[in-house]
């Protein structure tokens, strides 16, 4: 299929070799502030350094993992596209200093991770097995490959929470699970728009898919994702506060299938957090609510405004 994206620019040797770590990627890792967040701890000092510390590993290793699968996927990204445009499917790089790149990030990935935690290098480790196991197992079968996606996304939490020994409830990975599947649901329809007719010509699985499965499929993620989360705040140990971030969350949701609807590209959701201005504005209310609850802010100005009004005495005359 005939693409009419532009060839790629040449780039600055250092942004080239940058941009094969896939940066834009990295937000994703941003998750992992989330368990030190919801536990109340974010504003501790040792704790901001033990989880950046994780989030710059995360990046590390995810980078690394980016870069092995171009590795593998150069002669099919070629004749993609988008991802002709990418460092090594350009021929902007060799092989052999991407991979050179790519060990030592992924070195000193779980070297980062051990002085962290040990704990945290462990689950540094499952994710790495389970990006070896999609990169040449699971990625080609259906359902699997958006289970391994949304996994990657619960690893990532599971990290945060490992890096400052914060246990993760169900109901919270639960909810990162349906979040993280709702967003890979998205990338494959993305993908649909993006390959038309030549689809399963690039990927084998996409062939297995239809966007009439794919509404399907979110006709169950979304629903279970609004309960487990409407659940998770109504249960969360900061009481019945927690339920006033729900309208933001299902504010973020139903925004993304507009975008989806609209065949604006949504197929990565570093994309929309990035262009798009209506959702990252629902992401900071939401960091904001979740902060006003976590550290009383919001019950605090409730039992105030409470009181206030109930010592108001009107003066003579005032009615």
């Amino acid at each position: 299929m005939q693409s009419s994206t532009p060839a790629p620019k040449s780039s600055p040797k250092a942004l080239v070799l940058l941009r094969l770590l896939r940066p834009r990627q990295w937000t994703k890792n941003f998750i992992a502030y989330a368990p030190a967040l919801f536990a109340g701890r974010l504003f501790q000092i040792e704790v901001i350094e033990k989880v950046s510390l994780c989030v710059v590993g995360l990046c590390l290793i995810s980078g690394a993992i980016y870069v092995f699968n171009d590795i593998l996927d150069i002669e099919a990204d070629r004749k993609h596209p988008t991802k002709r445009l990418r460092p090594l499917a350009a021929g902007l790089v060799s092989k052999q200093t991407a991979l050179c790149i790519a060990s030592l990030a992924l070195l000193a990935s779980f070297v980062l991770a051990y002085l962290t935690r040990p704990a945290l290098a462990l689950v540094f480790l499952a994710y790495l097995v389970l990006q070896i196991a999609y990169t040449f197992k699971l990625k080609q079968r259906v359902i699997l490959d958006v289970f391994c996606i949304a996994s990657g996304f619960v690893l990532r939490a599971l990290a945060g929470g490992a890096a400052v020994h914060v246990p993760l409830s169900a109901w919270f990975l639960l909810c990162t699970s349906f979040g993280a599947l709702f967003l890979a649901l998205e990338k494959r329809r993305q993908e649909f728009r993006a390959l038309g007719p030549d689809a399963a010509g690039h990927r084998a699985v996409l062939g297995k898919y239809s966007l009439d499965l794919l509404d399907r499929m979110e006709a169950v993620i979304v629903p279970s994702l609004v309960t487990a989360y409407a659940f998770y705040s109504f249960l969360s140990p900061y009481g019945q506060w927690m339920m006033v971030t729900v309208p933001m969350v299902l504010y973020g949701i139903l925004r993304y299938q507009v975008l989806s609807v609209r065949e604006t590209s949504t197929g990565s959701p570093e994309e929309v957090l990035l262009k798009d201005r209506p959702i990252q504005n629902a992401i900071v209310l939401w960091i904001l609510a979740c902060m006003s609850v976590v550290y009383g802010w919001l019950p605090r100005l409730s039992t105030w405004l409470v009181q206030t009004f109930d010592s108001f005495s009107p003066p003579p005359g005032w009615f």
